[in-house]
């Protein structure tokens, strides 16, 4: 591939991702000083709300801001995928990701940069700079980080550093215990990063801050006085949000002075984020409804949660990691383990995915829909049967939309997007395990869990390329050829999103260059079952599985 473009400015660009991050929050804080840099950063820059992917997902929200491209060219869906010929969940790597990221199209370049905790980028990608995994990854072994040097430092640090917070606080209503570890976290995380930012000296950081979404999830009801299960609480539990949000204008501020004089900023998030009411059981709504049926021992699944919270904190996660690798799991085991799928039509497949699939003859193992007519008059009738749901007790919708994959998505990878993908109503979210009744207060570990996601994230950009203007329209897929613009660098000939010019002090490159061929010896496959196992455990951790 030959590219001309016209001289790059090479100027630093700082990129902080802030995982659910939404204006409805920063806004008013912005507003009244409480968060003086947002204050700041809007008055003199380029913002407005960011349009998330569908469903409003980490892993799929982050790859198509990082590609320009939209799932159904990435082919990154979900935190799982149901492979062909399968009925188990397998975790997404970034070796299931079709599309080259920002950071390798740098790469190819000849520009350094560094990338530290963004999700779904385990394995990690060979860079010119550095790379930290994030989100997603398995523990310290396999490539989760470049080059060697970079391990070894992360390494010496003990255990001050994980991929996450540790989220058994939660399990037992320690908030404050929670974020203790969250802070010395978010501490180390960017010691770590400072300290490759001096060795390295990329021109482009890539750094998130993934765990604000786990604040916002847990925190929320105690900020939200009008929430119905809004409880009052300690100042540094009912501040937790606003002083998290405190504690990362903090961080950008010291990375902007790490990457030096001059350094273009953008901010931005992969969805926004309000408040959540009630877990909804869909797959025994299906059942209830006829489309899905249990197996006869997933009456075991209603009891288990019971005896399973009381013992769990006393089994270390290492041992329980251990057990999943080593002995034979239940049926009961695989999150669709319940289901009889020789009598079943249709299933909901995901927690985080908001996925419904036809269990379709000849790519199910046992599919039982036909393909043709019969598939396209289930996916219409489950489609209207959806969008009819209600809250029994307030009478409102549990679905806004409902999609065919190739109404959310477009490209060479919309074959293996679910059936159908859900648009929830944020009061309400969607839940894979069996159940003895569709409805239940909103829970994760046994304890309320109060915030979810929304469509509009935050964007914000500052520095001497961009000029201060408000953003109306602006989508995931607009964030990379924004970036490269700025960088004075083409767009991408497949990217489906534009440069945002409203925003750019001198326009884009006028010329396209085509850069998929960067991802071409990349292709998909799973972890090895050590690595499955681990992952799996701690995504059952944040409730995705």
């Amino acid at each position: 591939m030959t590219l001309n473009p016209e001289p790059p400015l090479h100027r630093p660009l700082l990129v902080v991702g802030l995982d659910g991050a939404t204006w409805d929050l920063i806004g008013p804080w912005a507003d009244s000083l409480e968060l003086p840099l947002f204050g700041r950063l809007r008055k003199r820059g380029a913002w407005g709300p960011l349009r998330s992917v569908t469903p409003n997902l980490t892993p799929p929200g982050w790859t198509t801001a990082f590609t320009g491209v939209n799932p159904g060219k990435h082919g990154i869906f979900d935190f799982f995928t149901l492979d062909p010929g399968t009925e188990a969940q397998r975790i997404v790597t970034s070796r299931d990701r079709k599309s080259p990221a920002l950071w390798e199209i740098l790469a190819h370049l000849g520009i350094s940069s560094g990338v530290f905790n963004v999700p779904s980028t385990y394995p990690a990608d060979p860079v010119p700079g550095f790379f930290v995994s994030g989100m997603g990854t398995p523990g310290f072994h396999g490539d989760w980080a470049a080059p060697e040097s970079v391990r070894s430092l992360i390494r010496r640090r003990g255990g001050a550093f994980r991929f996450g917070v540790d989220h058994r606080h939660l399990e037992v209503r320690d908030y404050g215990g929670f974020l203790d570890a969250l802070y010395e976290l978010t501490d180390t995380q960017e010691e770590i990063v400072l300290r490759l930012i001096k060795e390295h000296g990329p021109r482009v950081l890539v750094f998130v801050y993934d765990d604000l979404d786990r604040v916002l999830h847990f925190f929320w009801r105690f900020l939200d006085e009008t929430h119905p299960r809004h409880q009052e609480a300690p100042d540094r539990i009912a501040r937790a949000i606003l002083e998290y949000h405190r504690r990362i204008e903090e961080g950008i501020l010291r990375l902007r002075h790490a990457m030096g004089p001059d350094t273009d900023l953008c901010i931005l998030s992969d969805h926004g984020f309000g408040p959540l009411h009630t877990d909804v059981y869909l797959n025994r709504i299906l059942a209830d409804r006829g489309y899905l049926h249990p197996i006869p021992a997933a009456s075991e699944l209603i009891r288990k949660p019971l005896w399973k919270r009381a013992v769990k904190p006393l089994v270390p996660s290492r041992a329980r990691s251990w057990f999943r690798r080593r002995v034979k799991a239940s049926p009961l085991g695989n999150p669709l383990g319940f289901i009889d799928f020789d009598r079943t039509r249709a299933f909901y497949a995901s927690v985080s995915g908001r996925s419904v699939y036809i269990n379709l003859k000849g790519r199910q193992p046992r599919g039982i829909v036909e393909p043709g007519r019969e598939y396209e008059e289930l996916r219409a009738e489950l489609k209207e049967f959806l969008l009819g749901l209600r809250d029994p007790e307030t009478g409102v919708p549990v679905v806004r939309a409902v999609h065919f994959r190739e109404e959310a998505y477009s490209g060479p990878h919309v074959e293996k997007a679910p059936d159908l993908l859900l648009q929830e109503d944020g009061r309400f979210a969607y839940r894979v395990d069996w159940a003895g009744r569709p409805f239940a207060p909103a829970s994760q570990y046994g304890v309320e869990k109060s915030g979810s996601h929304r469509p509009d994230g935050i964007l914000l950009l500052d520095g001497p390329s961009f000029r201060s203007c408000r953003l109306e329209g602006a989508r995931l897929e607009d964030v990379t050829p924004t970036l490269l613009a700025a960088l004075g660098l083409p767009g991408g000939t497949g990217m489906d999103g534009r440069a945002l010019s409203m925003a750019l002090v001198r326009p884009p490159v006028g010329s396209t260059a085509d850069y998929s061929g960067l991802r071409g010896g990349n292709g998909g496959g799973g972890l090895g079952s050590s690595e499955e196992a681990e992952l799996a455990e701690r995504l059952k951790g944040l409730g995705y599985m």
